[in-house]
């Protein structure tokens, strides 16, 4: 018996082998996704493309497997130079399993103020979406950390707990954005489990915020809105007090609810938090200058979501207007600057503005290129110019496809 190589082939091929092994017809799967047999037809022979996170997790339910499966995720390079970050993914996940387990740290631990200061650089590392460095240090950073929970007394121990934790969510982060959606569920568990033991509640909310994205790959739209709606519940007596901490929780996970109903083509919804999240912002005032848990609860992130909920919701006109009012601050982080590019070429793909697309595909790649490079939706529109490809854009494209392993 031969085996095909999965990851060579194109997502259409993985519908329609995925399709037979389930032993479907294409009409009984277009039933099955609410949509016409000529449309999977479309799908399968990859001229109708799979242009959206929702209809790529829809899709890859009723197929009974993973998004991830159906996008051939992680993204693996050919070289040891093109593989870092994933080839780091071993010994990250040694070290979220072993979490509870004696510490296997040799040598001095360092203090909580230097700990503290390395823990702040990984964090600018996921902000800056600079996975390879992060996947890299992770390991002995966890490490390191574990054994600090264990030599240190109170107070000083819960700290060290509060440190893991955002070192947990560093992890979260970078398994996450290379594919390896196991380990985020594991890493999210981990901030809990980190968050619990320093006495940050706040931080076992947060927690909540991340276990989100575990939901949206199993299309459980209603499930992530009911965990959103009571993490909300959990610190609304501090919302409604003004509290700084719970102003920007709450923001943040209204900005995950209005993504959430965007993928569940829930307008209305999608609208309504995200108003919900601007007025925390409008509460927080100038004191939004401080991320915050790392949640970018701001203005300028209230602006890029309103380009991300017009993509969600598949309204291209929407994230186009939207889009050309964005003005992003000087330094805002690289992770978000390269998310709001994507998602505006994304709008200006489907108004037909290719020329235009390119260019923020060209800015996202340039502020956050292994955001870009991995992420699924950066590779369907990257394939779409590829194939729609005209001669002012051209050799652009091509460099561009070469780049993401597309050529």
């Amino acid at each position: 018996m031969t085996y095909s190589d999965p990851a060579a082939e194109s997502v259409g091929k993985r519908v329609r082998r995925a399709r037979k092994r389930l032993g479907i017809t294409q009409t009984e799967l277009a039933r099955r996704v609410s949509r016409a047999q000529s449309w999977v037809s479309g799908v399968e022979n990859d001229s109708i493309p799979l242009d959206s996170i929702a209809l790529i997790n829809t899709v890859a339910r009723v197929l009974r497997m993973h998004p991830n499966e159906l996008t051939a995720r992680p993204y693996r390079g050919d070289t040891p130079a093109e593989d870092r970050g994933h080839s780091a993914i071993p010994e990250i996940r040694r070290h979220l399993e072993r979490y509870d387990l004696d510490p296997e740290w040799v040598g001095e631990v360092r203090s909580l103020d230097a700990l503290r200061a390395a823990v702040e650089h990984a964090c600018w590392l996921r902000r800056e979406a600079r996975y390879t460095e992060l996947a890299d240090g992770l390991p002995a950073l966890l490490s390191e950390l574990q054994a600090a929970t264990h030599l240190y007394t109170e107070p000083d121990r819960g700290t060290a707990f509060g440190l893991l934790a955002f070192v947990y969510q560093t992890a979260d982060s970078v398994t996450y954005s290379l594919g390896y959606a196991d380990l985020s569920l594991i890493a999210t568990g981990r901030v809990r489990w980190a968050a619990e033991r320093s006495g940050d509640r706040y931080h076992g909310v947060v927690s909540t915020y991340l276990r989100i994205r575990n939901l949206w790959s199993s299309s459980s739209w209603n499930d992530a809105l009911t965990v959103i709606n009571s993490a909300c519940a959990s610190i609304e007596d501090e919302y409604v007090a003004g509290k700084p901490e719970a102003l920007a929780v709450w923001g943040g996970l209204q900005l995950r609810a209005a993504v959430t109903a965007a993928r569940k083509n829930d307008a209305d919804e999608a609208w309504s938090r995200h108003r919900l999240a601007a007025e925390a912002v409008t509460r927080l005032g100038a004191r939004q200058r401080t991320n915050y848990y790392d949640l970018c609860t701001n203005q300028p992130n209230i602006d890029i979501h309103g380009v991300a909920v017009a993509v969600e919701l598949g309204d291209g006109p929407k994230a186009v207007s939207r889009g050309e009012t964005v003005r992003l601050p000087k330094g805002m982080q690289s992770g978000r600057v390269g998310h709001h590019h994507l998602d505006y070429a994304r709008g200006l793909l489907w108004c037909g503005k290719r020329d235009a697309a390119l260019a923020e595909l060209e800015r996202a790649e340039k502020a956050a290129p292994q955001l870009v490079r991995n992420h699924p939706m950066a590779q369907q529109a990257v394939r779409t110019l590829l194939d729609l490809e005209r001669y002012s854009y051209r050799e652009r494209i091509r460099r561009l496809g070469v780049r993401m392993h597309i050529l």
